[in-house]
Order: C-alpha cells, then structure tokens, then sequence
C-alpha cells in the first residue's frame, strides 16, 4: 500500500514538519512518499534532508499548478494509484483541485489535516465552512489535530461531520538522542535563555512575551526563531522597548534541535486560533519546562497545566510573574521538565501512525 502525504511547498512550521516525520517512517505495511506540490517553494537547507533520520525519506517535486490545471496533473500523476491513501497537510481551495483530480483518478481514501482553529461567528470563516462541507460531500476524511481545533469548528457548525482527532508527532527517541548529544557541548551562561519557536503571524502572540522580557532583561535572555509578516512590527516594537532586535531575532531555523538543546525554559505565547503547537512537543522532549498561553490547545497538549505553566492571554505582567517563578527555582522547572516527559508518549509517531493507519480503515 502507498501513501502519499501531499504539502503546498517546503515552508519551515509546524505543518510541515508533521509531513515529513510521518511520511519518513518506514513501515511493514506502507510505502510512504512525500509530495510537494510547488517545486520553487522549499526554506529548508541543502542538507537538510540529508539527515540519517531521513534516510527513508522518498520525495516528488512538482512545478506549481493551479485550479483545474491541478487536478488534471493529480489525476494524470496517480491514476494507476487508485488503491493508495491520500494525506493532505494543507486545508485551502488548493486541496480542493487535488481533491477532485485524485476522485477522477479512482482514489477514494483521502484525508485532510485540519491544524488551526477558526475564531469568530459563522459569517466570518464561512468561506472555509463551505469547503469543509464540499470535502464531506466529497467523503474526504477530515482529521483534527487537536480537541480544539475539532471544537471551534463545531461550535460554529455541527453539521460538519469529522473523524477522531490524531495529535501531532515527532519521532520521540530520535529528537532526544539530537538533543542530548548537542547538549554534552553545550557551554553554560549565567544567564538562563528563553526560547520560542514560531511564525511570526497573526496567531502568535510574540509581543507579550517581548514586553514581559523588558522588565527581566537583566535576568535572561530571550530568542525569537522564525520569520513572518510580523517579523518588522516586532522588531519594532522591540526597539522601542529597549531591546536589541538583532540580539533576539534569529530568523527562520530548521536546527531546532540545536535551538532547544540551548535553551533552559520554552515559552509559546499564542492566540485562542492556536491549533496545536508542535515545537511544545519537541520542547518537551528536549527536557524543557514550558510556560505557555492559556488557549484551548495549549491546555489541551500540556495536560491541563500539569505538563507546563498556563498563562492568560495578553497578560504580560502575569507572563513576568510566572517567568520568574521558573527562573527562581530549579525545583518548579524540574516539577515540569518530569510531567511533560510522562505526557510525552501521547504524541511519539510510532504511536500516532497506527492511528492514521486505522483512520484509512474505516
């Protein structure tokens, strides 16, 4: 059996690297291929997936199409595949012309990955409303990876039928052996380093967490790693503060192992459209204590709070608060660091394949 995980582009996120960790792992029962649908499109490094952990890795690169343009290269591309699966990582009206290509090819086991939450009243998302009704039309599996992301839409419309949620992964014992191995190099500081990884966009919420680093400056240091339409506002907006954007700003990175194996506490200051937060689970792995926005995601992947330190949404002078208490005792960073280890088994990938597998068999 072929499965093909499709992805709109090699961009550096949470999506992305949910594809690649699912589509590299070798299984008894699948042969697993990584689709890019836009060849010009790839922010990962030449060696990147050079890596030993991608050694199984199979990658198809095509040139970008568009609307039915689209379709009739799927249905081109795969019409001798029509007993294969079909995963698709992005939810836009691009999936919509793999979608009907793949139909017209024979194949019929397809699902989306719907990975953000919506906020707001039905008038506001109904554009994406409307496609998730098509695609169950279409009898398109739609896969939530998130309790939250399953409940925003469904507070919305009921009417919209999806399957069970699958969490998001990364191969666990790989991530860790990268880490621990980074660390045994790593040089201590007298100041302890806090470290987000994220877009910066509209659903992060780094400005909190920049305010609240200006009043404990002396104390730590903070690193931003990603790139954005954000990135020159909260340049800014650092400046203004004080601060120095060079200092904070690293750019998009796809070394977050090396990221995280220099880092004492992770922080992800997000928004309610946040719908999972994959680099949390890679934070956890890393042997980090986490401090995070007290979102439905969020709570739901750091067990209520008992996996990591919730704060409120936008309130920089409790984010000072809590970064404090963790900067201030060791005792309460390794209270964390051993929770979300224990809740870390939830989202190992050689767990969460077998769910995909039993998805397709329904």
């Amino acid at each position: 059996m072929k499965k093909f995980h499709f992805l709109d582009g090699f961009k550096i996120g949470g999506i992305e690297n949910q594809a690649i960790t699912l589509s590299s792992l070798k299984t008894s029962k699948e042969d697993n291929f990584l689709i890019n649908l836009n060849k010009s499109k790839n922010d990962y490094s030449d060696n990147f997936f050079k890596q030993k952990k991608y050694k199984n890795l199979k990658i198809i690169s095509y040139e970008r199409k568009q609307s039915l343009s689209l379709s009739f290269m799927i249905f081109k591309k795969f019409r001798n595949y029509n007993t294969s699966d079909f995963i698709i990582y992005f939810n836009n009206i691009n999936s919509l012309w793999v979608i009907i290509g793949a139909k017209f090819a024979g194949i019929n086991n397809i699902a989306v990955c719907i990975q953000n939450s919506i906020i707001g009243n039905f008038r506001k998302n109904i554009k994406t409303i409307i496609l998730l009704k098509i695609f169950n039309k279409l009898k398109v599996k739609l896969v939530p990876c998130s309790k939250a992301v399953l409940n925003s839409y469904l507070k919305i419309d009921r009417k919209i039928k999806f399957c069970s949620v699958i969490p998001n992964c990364i191969d666990v014992k790989n991530f860790k052996r990268e880490v621990e191995k980074i660390k045994k190099n790593r040089k201590l500081d007298n100041l302890k380093t806090i470290t987000m990884i994220a877009r910066l966009d509209n659903i992060k919420d780094q400005e909190t967490l920049i305010k609240a680093y200006s009043k404990l400056k002396e104390k730590c240091k903070l690193v931003l790693v990603g790139d954005g339409e954000k990135k020159s506002k909260l340049e800014k907006i650092a400046q203004n503060l004080g601060l120095e954007p060079k200092e904070i700003f690293l750019g998009s990175r796809n070394d977050i192992s090396n990221i995280l194996a220099n880092a004492d506490i992770f922080a992800f200051s997000t928004s309610e459209a946040e719908g999972f937060g994959i680099v949390i689970i890679e934070a956890m792995a890393a042997g980090l204590p986490i401090i995070a926005t007290d979102v439905p995601a969020c709570r739901e992947v750091l067990d209520n709070g008992n996996a990591g330190l919730l704060v409120p949404e936008g309130r920089v002078d409790l984010w000072i608060k809590e970064i404090k208490s963790l900067l201030n005792s060791e005792k309460l960073r390794d209270h964390y660091i051993n929770k979300s280890i224990k809740n870390l088994r939830n989202y190992d990938s050689k767990n969460v394949i077998l769910k995909w597998e039993n998805i397709f068999l329904k």
